[in-house]
């Protein structure tokens, strides 16, 4: 009962109530998802590094934008925390930001949407299995541009659920942006509405 109290009375503390509450959960939220992105993206580029594969050019993408990203986020949480940034820069941010997550999920999910890690290993017979990774490794190389890292990928079955899930990651990290922004939307025209009527009342 205590803790209800303490949820209701940190909402009601807010100054802009539930609406500046549900923003800073989608942000908690994004500082998770990105952190297991970054480990999850760190340990497959080494895998591939340990295999003598080039990473390709799409993970280095997710690593630099979930990594600059992270950042912006620690960064603008203290800021709001001393009241010291505008809720409509960190709109325009969080919109660029949405941008790249949504052309990397999407460039992600042309050649993982082919994948179906339950087939890998699954096959008694060699040669449909062979064949099965072949054709695989041609889906996923004639998007990449890569053939050593579609067959790196279609490889092993834990190496296919990894980068799912980076994928699967990344596309909830869109989602929660996509909260952000609507939210921060709302949160700025709140705070230009105030100060308009804070205007109004000095005259």
């Amino acid at each position: 009962m205590d803790e209800k109290k303490g949820i209701f009375k940190f909402i009601r503390v807010s100054r802009h109530g539930i609406t500046g509450v549900t923003y800073h959960v989608f942000r908690v939220a994004e500082f998770i998802t990105l952190i297991a992105i970054i480990g999850l993206t760190s340990s497959f580029v080494a895998d591939m590094v340990n295999a003598n594969v080039s990473p390709p050019s799409l993970l280095v993408a997710i690593l630099s934008l979930v990594v600059l990203t992270e950042l912006y986020i620690v960064i603008t949480s203290i800021l709001f925390y001393d009241h010291k940034m505008a809720f409509k820069w960190a709109l325009c941010l969080d919109c660029v930001i949405l941008a790249g997550l949504i052309v990397i999920a999407v460039e992600a999910g042309k050649p993982l949407s082919y994948l179906r890690c339950s087939d890998i290993g699954t096959s008694d017979d060699a040669s449909i299995f062979e064949s099965t990774l072949s054709s695989l490794a041609d889906a996923l190389s004639s998007v990449t541009g890569s053939k050593a890292f579609s067959n790196f990928i279609a490889s092993a079955r834990h190496v296919c659920v990894e980068m799912k899930a980076i994928w699967g990651l990344i596309i909830a990290n869109c989602i929660f942006f996509a909260f952000t922004v609507i939210t921060g939307a709302l949160l700025s025209w709140m705070d230009r509405r105030s100060h308009q009527n804070q205007k109004g009342t000095d005259v």
